[in-house]
């Protein structure tokens, strides 16, 4: 799987304001909006790029300032009190955040001191309504800059008159109130007025609509308390919570080893099972096992409880006798029909637990389980591939932490880090998150200990999931506990506190924050941004927020593993010029924007369920056993400026019919009727279609197999340029097998404006794969020696050596990219590639073609592409010159960066500088006079070049 930003993302000042363009509708408007001016204020604020979180609706959600940066405003000085720097910090860049909606007012709550300096507080209000969950927390450091912006605010602008009289709700309140707890005729019902519910601030249902309620607080005895919400236009209840607690709720049924058919395991654990042996109020059952399960349920609801205020028993119980009321339900001593008993396992199964004989025992276990449904409820991670390992690596964590702060006399130093010591027949565990490949687990991204499938279409343990969560448990126990490895030394954030507080919050924001088809590389970027979220609460420190990003170094998160490699995705950008959507898949109503064939739908496939990018949902097709084709459809023709570039662009993930004799189904892309193959891509379709079953499409190329993961595919619609467009995907199969199917998502065509077509592109055909021929005995298949590439700017060199085997065979060697095809003799051992754009990454591959033009063996490198951000800021007598050099989103040490500013219509070098750590550089020049600079690199080995953005003091 390959490295992506999710929907949590990291966005760099040098390219904020192209990324806040691409989601404004006036994008292109001659006059910026308030909140693109803000937005621009922090580009030219900040002295390094800030960590940004969109907000989904043109703005952000979350500002943080890196340690040892800062965002200097010029309006706020030390000696600014905390509530005056904090008001004239959001006059200045409040907009980007949603202070001046259309209707919105924001009111200060009051400040407090903190760990690392102060926050201050506001409250939204929405036509004077405070809104519910509507908040603006505002961080201060001891010189009164900001550290951070944590805003959540809905984007209601005006809000009804209220239907249902304060009155009237009072006594529904009081009604509700009486029927939850039995009795409130004695109740006293405070209201605290009419409120805006959005239901994305309170993490309800995202299909509900935001309302207004009168809010009330209903009490009666010391442990009686609760919050009301009365629904002013209609009456209904639309919240009705404890606000002491809710109270645990247990049941544990016995199955007494007996065989069960697998069916039975849905079946509720009540009364009328007849195995029905522990309650909440009922006596101690005779099996001790049940009471060891009862318990640690127990446990981990107080955990729960403890560092995340959730109700397990609300959150993952069923109901058991009828009603309305929930219990975590348990059964132990489970045993399957036709399979060894005791069964030594325990599992989740969507709505309850089962354990084997022993399995109820440990804790550790007992956590993970519960921890299954609390991932299903939050996160909902795809149980395959990388997100089906992060889906057991959480439950892992959650289980250990459990273990270490329920302190029992079986838990020793010796194994004090491992998962399911206390089980029956492993002493030392099943897994070790200290030290993941002592149970030959990997321990990082390039571990050879990485599981990948073992033959071609062959998915042992849903490819790997119980075996590469040992990447994602090692970051935890390198985040929570340090230590030194792969070159990173670690502070643990955890570090003499023995309940783990801070990385249980950690890593429940994570699983609450990421979406169902993430991967490692999108955990990487939540565990920072929440980390970032949890020093705005005081529970994290900028030096544990540091520790965790080296953590997630350390185990290589943001890489692709070695053994399952996978490209770079995508980016959704434009090398020149303003980016401008035309079509947004995913916002509004995703359905009206496609019209959707058979299988194709929203709502997931069968046994794998929804496996979205960005969250909850996307498009997929089932895959058919059958021979056909059908299609997702744009709904509408979206017209293309001319002159100009255009690009559609998506999210894919895929598992389809494929063995090592060919492709047998596929997705392809069409415009206007046309096939796509042969033109520009980024991460193209590249899988020949086998014939023989019926496939309609046999012999085209398409997308097939395995893409390990989501992987954002760019197609360039340049040579439609001035033409409406309608963009098809389709998915086309044979008569033989079928696989878990094709999932599309975050669908978005846009174009660059300011850009400039030279000259107009045409389609560039693809050559159509052959058959890898039969060596000739003693001869062997001629592959390319020592394939390399070097980069320049828009251009590359690609060398190679004499084929080790069959070199005498070769006739000539063919060199291809995305949109480039070149042949040359079979005597040129290097060629030239022009053209290439800068920031994109292409994979390069060189074939031998031998006698017959059959193809050798392929090699592929990765020419990556780089980006250069800049700041320009006046230092003293100087300016200053600052920024960081990347290969995608991983800094370039070592490189040389070369500095200029405009004179007249000219460039002229003024420095030359060797980037450091993480990518960095720095120059000094003489003089503050407002002048343009840019930053050039000229590229190498692997590496594109690049100039950077121009800039300005």
């Amino acid at each position: 799987m390959g490295h992506r930003t999710s929907g949590v993302a990291l966005v760099a000042v040098a390219t904020l304001a192209l990324g806040h363009a691409a989601v404004q509708t006036n994008a292109a408007a001659a006059t910026p909006t308030a909140a693109e001016a803000a937005a621009s204020r922090l580009v030219d604020d900040a002295s390094a790029p800030l960590t940004l979180r969109p907000d989904g609706a043109g703005g952000f959600s979350f500002l943080g300032v890196p340690a040892g940066e800062s965002l200097d405003d010029p309006d706020v000085s030390a000696g600014t009190s905390v509530r005056a720097a904090a008001a004239a910090h959001l006059a200045r860049y409040g907009a980007a955040f949603g202070t001046e909606r259309s209707g919105t007012t924001i009111t200060d709550l009051g400040a407090s001191r903190t760990v690392t300096g102060n926050v201050v507080r506001y409250q939204q209000r929405v036509g004077g309504l405070p809104v519910l969950g509507g908040e603006l927390v505002v961080s201060l450091r001891p010189d009164r800059e900001l550290d951070s912006i944590l805003a959540e605010t809905t984007g209601l602008t005006k809000v009804p008159t209220a239907l249902v009289s304060e009155a009237t709700a009072a006594g529904s309140a009081q009604g509700y109130f009486q029927r939850a707890a039995g009795h409130g005729d004695d109740a006293t019902v405070t209201s605290l007025g009419r409120w805006v519910v959005d239901p994305l601030l309170i993490g309800a249902s995202s299909d509900l609509p935001i309302r207004t309620a009168w809010r009330f607080e209903v009490t009666r005895s010391a442990d009686e308390r609760r919050l009301l919400l009365i629904d002013d236009q209609t009456g209904l209840v639309l919240m009705n919570n404890d606000l002491i607690g809710e109270a645990k709720n247990r049941v544990v049924c016995d199955n007494n080893s007996a065989l069960q058919n697998p069916n039975v395991a849905n079946a509720p654990c009540v009364n009328a099972s007849g195995n029905l042996v522990r309650t909440e109020a009922g006596p101690d059952a005779a099996l001790a096992e049940a009471n060891t399960a009862f318990d640690l349920a127990g446990v981990v609801w107080d955990n729960y409880q403890a560092f995340g205020n959730i109700d397990l028993t609300n959150l993952i119980g069923r109901v058991v006798d009828g009603g309305t009321t929930k219990a975590l339900s348990q059964t132990v001593r489970w045993c399957y029909s036709g399979s060894t008993c005791p069964y030594a396992n325990a599992f989740w199964n969507g709505s309850q637990m089962y354990y084997g004989q022993g399995y109820a025992v440990a804790d550790d276990v007992v956590g993970h389980e519960m921890t299954h449904g609390v991932t299903e409820r939050s996160s909902n991670l795809v149980y395959w591939g990388q997100s089906g390992a992060m889906n057991e690596s959480l439950s892992d964590i959650m289980g250990e932490i459990i273990d270490h702060r329920n302190v029992t006399g079986s838990d020793v130093p010796a194994t004090a880090w491992a998962l399911g010591e206390d089980l029956p027949g492993f002493p030392t565990g099943l897994r070790n998150v200290q030290d993941p490949t002592l149970k030959n687990d990997p321990d990082k991204m390039s571990s050879p200990l990485y599981v990948k499938e073992v033959c071609n279409a062959c998915y042992p343990d849903n490819d790997g999931v119980h075996t590469n969560s040992g990447v994602g448990n090692h970051t935890f126990y390198l985040a929570s506990q340090g230590g030194t490895f792969n070159g990173q030394t670690i502070t643990g954030i955890d570090t003499g506190e023995p309940t783990l507080t801070r990385s249980a919050k950690l890593w429940l924001l994570v699983d609450q924050s990421l979406t169902s088809g993430s991967d490692y590389a999108d955990e990487a970027a939540v565990l920072d941004q929440s980390c970032a979220a949890l020093q705005g609460t005081g529970v994290m420190t900028p030096d544990n927020c540091a520790a965790v990003h080296q953590a997630t170094l350390a185990t290589e998160l943001r890489n692709t593993p070695t053994n399952n490699p996978q490209p770079a995705d995508a980016t959704l950008s434009c090398a020149a010029g303003s980016l401008r959507v035309l079509l947004d898949g995913e916002s509004g109503t995703p359905t009206t924007k496609f019209t959707a064939g058979s299988l194709w739908g929203r709502d997931g496939t069968p046994g794998v369920g929804q496996v979205a990018h960005s969250g909850p949902d996307a498009w997929s097709n089932d895959e058919s056993a059958s021979a056909g084709s059908t299609s997702l459809v744009a709904s509408a023709a979206i017209a293309l400026p001319a002159g100009q570039p255009s690009y559609l662009y998506f999210q894919q993930w895929r598992v389809l019919d494929y063995d090592a004799a060919g492709f047998y189904d596929a997705g392809t892309v069409e415009v206007n009727g046309a096939d796509t193959s042969g033109m520009s891509w980024v991460n193209g379709p590249t899988n020949l279609i086998a014939g023989g079953f019926g496939n309609p499409k046999a012999g085209k190329l398409g997308f097939g197999g395995d893409s390990r993961g989501y992987l954002a595919s760019r197609l360039d619609l340049s040579a439609f340029a001035g033409q409406s467009v309608t963009p098809r995907f389709t998915m086309s199969t044979d008569s033989s097998f079928s696989g878990l199917g094709w999932f599309v998502d975050d669908v978005v065509v846009y174009t660059c404006d300011g850009a400039v077509i030279t000259p107009t592109p045409t389609p560039t055909p693809t050559p159509t794969p052959t058959p890898t021929p039969t060596p000739t005995p003693g001869q062997g298949t001629p592959a390319p020696a020592n394939v390399a590439v070097r980069g320049g700017l828009g251009k590359a060199v690609v060398s190679w050596g004499t084929p080790t085997t069959g070199a005498s065979a070769v006739t000539a060697y063919r060199v291809f990219t995305t949109g480039i095809t070149t042949n040359v003799a079979a005597s040129v051992r290097s060629v030239s590639l022009t053209g290439l754009k800068q920031g994109t990454t292409y994979p390069i591959t060189v074939v031998p073609i031998v006698a017959a033009g059959q193809p050798g063996t392929p090699v592929t490198v990765q020419l990556v592409g780089t980006s250069t951000r800049l700041v320009v800021r006046q230092a003293s007598s100087k300016t200053k010159l600052n920024g960081k050099l990347l290969a995608g989103a991983t800094g370039v040490v070592g490189a040389t960066l070369k500095l200029y500013v405009q004179q007249g219509k000219k460039w002229v070098k003024v420095a030359t500088v060797k980037t450091g750590k993480g990518g960095k550089y720095l120059a000094k020049v003489p003089g503050t006079k407002i002048r343009k600079f840019r930053a050039v690199y000229a590229g190498g080995p692997g590496l594109l070049g690049n100039r950077s953005p121009v800039r300005h003091r």
